[in-house]
């Protein structure tokens, strides 16, 4: 973000920052992950007020668009840029409310490893090729509330060293991907359904197996809709989040 930009005073300025940010998204410029600009920087760059400023982060955040990162950070949101084109087009997009970073942490592993048929599947690559499988499991308050397996393609993984360290990403995976690779999340599809807990993840979320649990499956496609992740996802029963809903009018 360089120089100085110009805004219109008949549209309340903070609203002004927010579309330009969020055609940003839209377009890929600012990928999941990524650092939102400062306040300072806002400052700066479209000479607001630091009022202004704190309006426009706090309006990104009530979209769904931008959430709390470690330390200060405000980084763009998981799903954000599907979400900004879910309203352009006049639908409902839900968005999860974050837990306060004082209870939440996450413990990552990765590893190498042959990919079972099924996820190959879902890369679009032969069964038993080597890829990446990064866990992450989700605490609050000391407890295990998820687990997130995410396989990666070795065309990734070749250009992005450090998905392979047994460590949270603190800008998250694709933020990562899209700085080390070049290659930002373009699509997603995502697939849900509850499903009865293997002895792998009951084990690991202390519940009972075949409890159910909520099963996410989600692909993330580049911008030459090749295949840059595939991850798993599963919550147990009981977990509660709040959601809330931007919806627009129909065109």
């Amino acid at each position: 973000m360089n120089g100085t930009a110009e805004l219109q005073r008949p549209v309340p300025l903070y609203m002004q920052v927010v579309s330009q940010l969020r055609a940003q998204i839209a377009s890929g410029e600012l990928a999941e992950g990524e650092r939102i600009p400062s306040q300072r920087q806002m400052m700066q760059h479209w000479r607001i007020s630091m009022q202004t400023a704190s309006k426009v982060i706090g309006a990104l955040k009530t979209e769904g668009l931008a959430i709390p990162s470690v330390g200060r950070d405000t980084v763009v949101a998981p799903g954000a840029a599907a979400r900004v084109a879910a309203t352009a087009l006049g639908t409902a997009y839900t968005t999860a409310e974050l837990p306060e970073a004082g209870g939440h942490d996450v413990k990552a592993a990765a590893t190498m490893t042959a990919t079972p048929a099924d996820v190959a599947g879902m890369l679009g690559i032969s069964p038993n090729r080597r890829t990446l499988r990064r866990q992450e499991i989700s605490h609050e308050n000391g407890s295990p509330v998820s687990v997130t397996i995410t396989w990666l393609p070795s065309a990734i993984t070749a250009e992005a060293p450090r998905l392979a360290d047994s460590k949270p990403l603190a800008a998250g995976v694709f933020a990562y991907i899209a700085e080390a690779t070049g290659n930002r999340v373009a699509r997603v599809l995502e697939e849900r359904a509850a499903v009865p807990a293997d002895e792998d993840t009951a084990a690991t979320l202390g519940v009972s197996p075949g409890s159910p649990v909520l099963l996410t499956r989600t692909r993330y496609f580049g911008k030459e809709d090749q295949v840059i992740a595939y991850s798993e996802h599963v919550a147990p029963a009981e977990t509660w989040r709040t959601l809330s809903y931007a919806i627009s009018g129909s065109r």
